[in-house]
C-alpha cells in the first residue's frame, strides 16, 4: 500500500511561496470566475448554443434577454424551461464576472443584437476580440467602465460590419480616444459613434 507519510513530511519543510495573501485570494476567486466562464460541451450539444449562453451570462451575475421575450432575465432558476427553444438577443454584462474565456459562448448565435459590457472588471481586449463570433448580427455595443479595454481592444470592432451603434467612456487604459474612432468610423461607415475618454 502507498503511503504519503514520507512525501507529507517532504514537503512541510518547505516554506510557503512569497505571495501577498491578496494575491491567493484573488488567484482561487480567479479560478473559480474562469471555471463559471467556460464552455460545457456536452451541455451544449443538449441545450443548444444560445440556451447555454443565457445559462453562462447568468451564473456570472449577467442577464439576458431573448428575441420575442419583453423579460431580461436576470435569474437561473427562471429561464424557460429546456424544451422551450430560445434566441439570445441582448448580453447585457454590467457589474458581472464575465471574462474572455466565456465569449467562446457567442458561437453560434444566430440573433445577438446588442451587447452591454459596463463595468466588468475582467472584460479586456481579448473579449472584445471574441465579438467577431457574433459580427453577422450584432448591432449596438456599449463598452464603459472596464479598465482592462485598450485601444488596441477597440479597433478589434473593426470586425463587427454590422454594427449601427457604438457608444464608450470611461475607459482609462484607452490613451488615444480620437484616433480610434477615427479608424473605427473608416472600416464602419454605417455606425454611430459616442465615444468618450
Amino acid at each position: 500500500m502507498l503511503t504519503l507519510r514520507p512525501i507529507v513530511g517532504v514537503l512541510s519543510k518547505f516554506e510557503p511561496a512569497a505571495m501577498p495573501a491578496g494575491a491567493q485570494h484573488r488567484s482561487f476567486w480567479g479560478f473559480v470566475n474562469m471555471m463559471f466562464n467556460r464552455v460545457d460541451r456536452s451541455r451544449l450539444k443538449k441545450v443548444g448554443p444560445d440556451r447555454l449562453c443565457a445559462e453562462w451570462l447568468l451564473k456570472n451575475g449577467a442577464k439576458a434577454k431573448f428575441v420575442k421575450d419583453p423579460r431580461t432575465h436576470i435569474h437561473f432558476n427562471a429561464l424557460p424551461d429546456e424544451s422551450r427553444p430560445v434566441l439570445m438577443e441582448e448580453l447585457d454584462g454590467t457589474d458581472s464576472g464575465i471574462m474572455h474565456i466565456g465569449f467562446d459562448h457567442l458561437e453560434g448565435l444566430t440573433q445577438l443584437r446588442k451587447v452591454t459590457l459596463h463595468n466588468c472588471v475582467y472584460i479586456d481586449d481579448q473579449a472584445l476580440w471574441k465579438l467577431q463570433k457574433a459580427a453577422d448580427t450584432l448591432q449596438e455595443v456599449q463598452i464603459s467602465k472596464c479598465s482592462n479595454v485598450t485601444d488596441h481592444g477597440l479597433l478589434h470592432l473593426k470586425k463587427l460590419s454590422k454594427l449601427q451603434q457604438l457608444k464608450t467612456f470611461e475607459l482609462p487604459d484607452v490613451k488615444n480616444t480620437q484616433e480610434v474612432e477615427k479608424q473605427l468610423k473608416e472600416a464602419l461607415p454605417n455606425c454611430r459613434f459616442d465615444m468618450k475618454p
